[in-house]
């Protein structure tokens, strides 16, 4: 019997082939990149250049310097795109109170344009005002590129305190609010006149108590009428003087004139009312007086419905009332009425709140 031996390869001659195939595998691959090389040489030798396009500012912040707060300051930004592509504008977000007069939505490549703002200062504090304008483009390098206004507003003649606010009630003391006005400079002024207020405000002008030889001062007294119009109050009174730097003296209004007692809801329209239980309806009473108020009867006219309820929530500040509607003995068709609240007030002693709808 003849028996065959397999025999390995020595390990040098097996160290030798794995060598030659990885010769041949990198020999393959540096052709290979050869190759290509030679065929993108033309591209490159030819010096393509991304175009895109490039924002650019004459200036990016201007500063204004001293500047008077009723003056408007009125600016244009001088822009240009210094790319080789067309630049686009695509977005701008401002501050509050800063109008953009005009500005280019897009710019060639070279072209120069103008980004005009516009702000009045008289409605701003009258301090060191920062206003950044950001213009969102399409600039890879600077997609959101920044301009800045740093405005001093400056105060010439003053108010003190500045502004008035009440918090009030209808019928009760009238609240005046004085203000002293005064330049800063030391000059001389005169109040001219003031523009319309708000209803139920009245304004008396006089010359303020001064030292001899000093400035011209005055006196401005806002009163609230103790029958002013309940509600919010907001507004800006403008006062004018003759002041060479300053022209104008903003004074805000603020506040609200509370009634002396109030029901809540102070009237009920139901529509259509369909029922098939007994619901309710709540009413609150609060008082605002400077002095405690009771309600001290209840009662309506509406047929068919119960006796309203009355619960004293804080004696003599705050109650609620309770009325019944009940399917079994409202009578159907329409339905019009009013609740009757009395109190012990002489400032307010009924308040009515109107009640209509529909029974089915």
């Amino acid at each position: 019997m003849f028996h065959f031996t397999t025999r390995r390869p020595a390990p040098r001659l097996r160290t030798t082939a794995r060598a030659l195939a990885t010769l041949l595998s990198n020999a393959s691959f540096l052709l290979l990149a050869v190759l290509l090389g030679s065929a993108w040489a033309p591209a490159r030798a030819q010096g393509e250049e991304v175009k895109k396009p490039k924002l650019t500012a004459e200036e990016r912040v201007h500063e204004t310097g001293e500047i008077a707060r009723d003056q408007v300051v009125d600016h244009i930004f001088k822009i240009r795109n210094t790319g080789n592509a067309a630049l686009a504008i695509r977005d701008v977000v401002v501050p509050p109170n800063l109008e953009i007069v005009s500005r280019p939505t897009s710019l060639a490549a070279g072209e120069a344009g103008e980004f005009h703002v516009r702000v009045p200062l008289l409605y701003d504090k009258p301090v060191a005002l920062l206003k950044q304008i950001e213009l969102q483009t399409n600039d890879p390098e600077t997609p959101s590129f920044m301009l800045e206004l740093r405005i001093l507003s400056t105060e010439y003649v003053t108010a003190k305190p500045g502004y008035s606010r009440w918090i009030s009630v209808q019928h009760e003391s009238p609240g005046t609010i004085s203000q002293n006005l005064a330049a800063r400079d030391g000059q001389s002024f005169d109040v001219l006149r003031t523009t319309a207020l708000p209803a139920g405000i009245t304004s008396t002008i006089s010359l303020a108590k001064q030292a001899p030889g000093s400035a011209r001062e005055w006196k401005l007294d806002l009163t609230l009428a103790e029958d002013a119009p309940i509600g919010p109050i907001v507004g800006t009174l403008l006062v004018y003087v003759s002041h060479p730097k300053q022209s104008i003296v903003p004074i805000p209004l603020s506040g609200f004139m509370r009634p002396v007692i109030a029901v809540t809801p102070n009237a009920l329209s139901f529509g259509e009312l369909k029922l098939t239980k007994m619901e309710s309806q709540a009413f609150t009473v609060k008082s605002f007086a400077t002095e405690p108020i009771h309600v001290t009867k209840v009662e309506h006219d509406l047929e068919g419905f119960p006796p309203p309820s009355l619960e004293t929530r804080t004696l003599g500040r705050e109650y609620r009332i309770k009325l019944d509607f009940d399917p079994a003995t409202m009578p159907k068709g329409a339905l019009h009425g009013t609740l009757k609240i009395f109190t012990d007030s002489t400032k307010m002693p009924l308040l009515a709140v109107a009640i209509d709808g529909t029974i089915p």
